[in-house]
């Protein structure tokens, strides 16, 4: 009989569209302690926001890992992150931010999310 070796956590994230804004983040999964890549598209000034949907385990923080170069982005509970480009522009970004919790079985977890952004006219 084999020995289970380890947990797999799938996590989902799922977006909130601000009002008034084009704001779109595509429904990504991943697994806890590895690093995925993410899409989102947004107004150009407008903010758009990543928040968990789905999670096993308790998260107890969510950290920027890196900034964007061409708008800002800030935490909101250790549930939410809110992306803003800078107004008038118009172009690609990309930020990175990492949640940190519990698995299920109390195992510590690093759920890492590189967000690729792209900046549209309004």
């Amino acid at each position: 009989m084999a020995k289970l070796m380890g947990l797999v956590v799938v996590v989902l994230l799922a977006w909130i569209a601000e009002a008034s804004a084009l704001c779109s983040v595509p429904r990504f999964n991943f697994l806890a302690n590895q690093t995925v890549d993410a899409y989102m598209t947004v107004s150009s000034g407008d903010r758009c926001s990543i928040r968990m949907a789905i999670s096993s385990g308790p998260n107890h923080s969510t950290e920027i890992v890196q900034r964007p170069s061409n708008g800002t982005v800030a935490t909101e509970a250790p549930h939410r992150v809110i992306y803003r480009s800078r107004p008038g522009y118009v172009g690609n970004d990309i930020f990175v931010f990492a949640w940190r919790g519990l698995s299920n079985i109390n195992a510590p977890v690093v759920r890492t999310v590189r967000v690729n952004v792209r900046v549209t006219a309004r």
